[in-house]
Parts: structure tokens; sequence; C-alpha cells
């Protein structure tokens, strides 16, 4: 039986992304070796519940630094090379880890310092994959991509650990970590015979500080964006007690081994795979926030399981049920985002996005570490469990912005506004505009332009005004800045989707005359002692 374009596995019929998912699943496989082995050598040496959720801190930390530079880097380079040299960094950690266990050095700041190292890797493997993916992918098997990609991550973060509890039950750390070293030098290796698989990007036109700068300022512009993060954050620290407190349950109640740890780590993973067999389905059929707070509520159950029971048969369906929910929630959001983010900005902001959520895995690990120090691992993963249900009662009652009506199309550009701003002045620019509304209509009119406002600022404007003229009284100035004529071609050219330019309809439609832009230097040039003005009229232009 055939299956439909936008089923739970229709990416799958795309050669590359076939590849690259396989590569993706050594690569995550290697990662979660490295740091579960890490993780559990702390653990079995008596180390305080504090400085093992140091180890998944560890894998987070780079996200917080280095995700934003990443992703501006991966916005112009060629994205399949940076992940095989990431990979390449990756194997030298490892190689380094299994010198240290082999050498006796082996204590826990160099260990933890390979997992930093590691974790450096997997934010440029990550944010170049996740960019990858629109552009290896049609649009409408989009999610069905997202989701297997989920679901190999996670899937990765089980058999990792089954593998590093068996080959560690056997007493051969050294050789654990020189077989992950050698997973990720296939990975490279693998990556550089391909080469490039997507078309050449432009090269960057501005720096690395004024990009991330063009990020932020669209995620704080952006009332979808700004409400996916926080929804993000809200699920991402209470969720970080099951991988910050896992191994000391397993260690502690259930009174099992490195075999054990891996068990119970491939019982997670098992919901991951279910996920993306079973998912795309319920997708179609269920609204994304209540999906969400589902499987919120879903993931709540498997911390108070693990609270609560003591026997690993016992604790199995909630391990996967736990599996199953971790997925479908990042996977809405990751689509979400997908679905949603401009091409200009998409790596950015997904680079963000992972930041936003590694870094709450990362001080929530050690904030559950800590918590679990001083009221005991079952309180401290009751009380998680609590705070993920509130999590899902409140998304239930203010529900999930859709990216339905925001998806970033490329609008066709005004070409005379084009080569207006082409022949414009160097340096910094007012951009100016005139509205002739009638009085019934002001009130409306104040409404559209607020909503234009935040266009204008999310695609790099700032200082943006609006002011009525003194002179004409049904008449409104716009006013905003930019940093160049370059930035404001780009604004009107390649920046410029549908949903933006369709709140510049609604306002055109409000007026009975419209002129502009007029573009103003803000210091003139050194042979110019007037501020040169230049000007495009006419009616609801």
């Amino acid at each position: 039986m055939t299956e439909a374009p936008g089923g739970p596995r229709s990416a799958l019929r795309v050669r590359v992304f076939r590849l690259l998912l396989s590569v993706q699943l050594v690569n995550a496989t290697a990662v979660w070796v490295h740091v579960v082995a890490v993780q559990w050598i702390l653990t079995e040496r008596g180390e305080s519940a504090t400085v093992v959720a140091l180890a998944p801190t560890a894998v987070a930390v780079p996200f917080i630094v280095l995700s934003l530079p990443v992703g501006v880097i991966v916005s112009h380079a060629v994205r399949e090379m940076l992940i095989a040299r990431a990979a390449a960094v990756a194997g030298l950690a490892a190689a380094a880890a299994a010198l240290l266990v082999l050498s006796g050095t082996d204590a826990a700041l160099p260990l933890l310092a390979t997992i930093v190292v590691v974790g450096a890797a997997l934010v440029v493997v990550g944010v170049a994959w996740q960019s990858l993916l629109p552009e290896i992918v049609d649009r409408e098997v989009l999610p069905s991509a997202v989701l297997l990609d989920g679901a190999v991550f996670n899937m990765a973060r089980a058999v990792g650990p089954l593998v590093a509890g068996t080959v560690l039950g056997l007493g051969l750390p050294a050789a654990l970590f020189g077989t992950v070293a050698v997973m990720f030098g296939v990975c490279s290796v693998l990556l550089l015979f391909l080469g490039r698989t997507t078309p050449a990007r432009p090269c960057r036109s501005e720096s690395i500080v004024t990009a991330i700068g063009g990020a932020l300022r669209f995620v704080r512009h952006s009332p979808w964006t700004t409400g996916l993060l926080v929804r993000l954050v809200m699920f991402g620290l209470p969720s970080s007690a099951l991988w910050a407190l896992v191994s000391l349950v397993v260690h502690e109640r259930l009174h099992l081994g490195g075999s054990g740890f891996g068990v119970t780590m491939a019982l997670i993973g098992a919901g991951s795979v279910a996920a993306a067999v079973t998912l795309g389905r319920l997708r179609a059929r269920v609204s994304a926030h209540l999906l969400v707070a589902t499987f919120s509520a879903g993931y709540a159950i498997n911390l108070a399981a693990l609270a609560l029971l003591g026997e690993l048969w016992l604790l199995a369906p909630f391990l996967v049920l736990g599996g199953i929910s971790w997925v479908v929630v990042q996977s809405t959001w990751m689509m979400l985002a997908h679905q949603a983010l401009p091409d200009w900005v998409r790596p950015r902001v997904v680079a963000f996005l992972l930041m936003l959520f590694q870094g709450t895995q990362a001080v929530g690990a050690l904030a559950w570490g800590a918590v679990a120090d001083v009221v005991g691992v079952q309180r401290a993963l009751g009380l998680a469990a609590a705070l993920l249900v509130g999590y899902a009662a409140v998304l239930v009652s203010t529900g999930l912005r859709t990216s339905v009506g925001i998806e970033p199309v490329p609008a066709t550009p005004d070409a005379a506004i084009a080569e207006l701003v082409r022949e414009a002045a160097e340096g910094e620019l007012v951009v100016r505009f005139e509205y002739d509304v009638a009085a019934t209509h002001h009130d409306t009119f104040r409404d559209a332009m607020a909503d234009l406002r935040l266009s204008r600022l999310r695609l790099g404007a700032r200082s943006w005004l609006l002011e009525p003229d003194p002179a004409r009284p049904c008449t409104f100035i716009e006013s905003y800045r930019v940093r160049d004529r370059s930035l404001l071609l780009e604004q009107e050219t390649s920046r410029l989707t549908v949903p933006e330019q369709r709140l510049r309809h609604v306002v055109q439609a409000l007026t009975t005359r419209s002129a502009g832009p007029a573009l103003t230097p803000v210091r003139p040039g050194p042979s110019t002692t007037e501020p040169a003005e230049r000007r495009r009229r006419g009616g609801n232009t």
C-alpha cells in the first residue's frame, strides 16, 4: 500500500534525506554512548547527584554559548562540510577520553571536559542539520522529516546507553570510548564523500554580532515565535529532571548496574520509535496545543512513575510513554518553526530555539540535581511531574499559536522600490511614508499600523515612529531607520514574504492616498552639503 505524500514515513522516499538521516543516527548514537558512559562512570564512583547531573549539563552548555554564532555561520556555509568537520572534532574528544581512562587520569573534570567538546560538535551538527531539512525535502513532507529526525535522535538516545551499559558492564571503558571515536570518524568520512547536496548560499554581508542581533530582533517582534519559545521553556525546565536523575533512579532505587541502565534508556527510545510510526496520523486529527498538552501530561506520568515504582518491569510502559511524549512535544515545536520561519532567518532562529531548549535542559539538570541532593530523588521527580501537569493545564487554557497564515512564501518585490533603494546614498537611512486616511478609519488604521510596525522591525528596521502631520489632520507619517541600503534592499526583496506584504496591503486599503518611500541619509556623505532625498510617490502604492 502506497503511503500518502504527507504520511509519517513519506520523507524516506527522498534519497539524500535517507543518507543524511543514517549519518545522523550513527553520529547521535556516538554522542549518547559517550555522554552516558561518562555519567555512569561518575554514578558508580559514588559522586553526588550534582556532579552526576553535570554530564547532561556539560553537553547542553555549548548550545548556550555557540548556537547563535553557529546559526549565522550555517546560513552561508556548506552545511554538509560543517557537519563532517564537527564529527571529526567529536571523534578526537572520544579518543581523548579513551586515553584518560587508559592512563588512569579519568577524574570527573577531564571526563566532563570531553563531553563539552562533544556537545560543541553537536551544536554544529544540530543547527546545520535542522537548516538542511527544508532544503532537501518538499514542504508537504517536512512534518514527516522532522518527526523521523526526532525519532532517530531519541532512538540513538536509547541505543547509546544500551551499548554503553553493556560494554561498561564488561569492564571495557577505554574500548568503548575508542569505538565512539571510530563512529564519529565514519560519519565524517561519509559526509566528505557525499559532498554538497544543496545549492550554494550567498556570502555573509554582515558581522556575526550584527546577524545575531537581527535574529534576536526578529524573535522579539514576532509574537508567534516568542509564544513558541515561552512554551518551550515551560516544558524544558521540568522535563530535564528525567535526564538528570534517571541514572540515580536505576542505581539507587532499582539497584541495577550498567546493563539495567541501558535497558531503561532503550525503553525510552522504543517510545520515540513508536511516536514516529503513529504521530503523523494523530497530528492530522488533533490541534497542536492539545497534542502538546496531552503528551506533556504523559511525560509527567512517566516522571511520577519513576518516583513511585521500584521495579523495572512495572516502569517499562511508563518509560515507553515518556519516550513517545518527548518526541511528540519536541517534533511539534520544530515542525511549526520550520513551517513558519522565513528562509533568511530560519537557521539563526532555529539555532536560538536549540540554544534555549538546551539551556533549559542544562539549567534544569543542574537544578534538579541540587534539589535531589536536598529533598531526595523521589521528591524531586514528583515536583517536576507536578510542574508539567500545571504546564499542560496552562497550554489547554491558553492554546498554542497556529502557523497557518504566516507561512514564509516569498513575495514578488516591487521592482520600482528595489531600484530606488539601489540608488540611495551610503550609510544609515531614514525611510518615510505618508498616508492620507479618512477620519472614520483612524482607529482601524492605527491597529493595522501596529501590525505593520512589528513587520518593519522584525525585518530589520529600528526607531519606528507613526505620527500625525500637524499641518494636515488626516495625514499620518511613518518613519523608521535602517542600517544601510543593502539591508533595506534585503527587506524589500529576499526578506519579503507574502504574509509581510499582506500587512502592507491592509494598510494601503485604508488610505485614500499613500506616498513613499522617501529615503534620507542620517548623515550626509563627504561631498554632500544637504541631506539627499529620494522619493517614490503615488496613490495607494
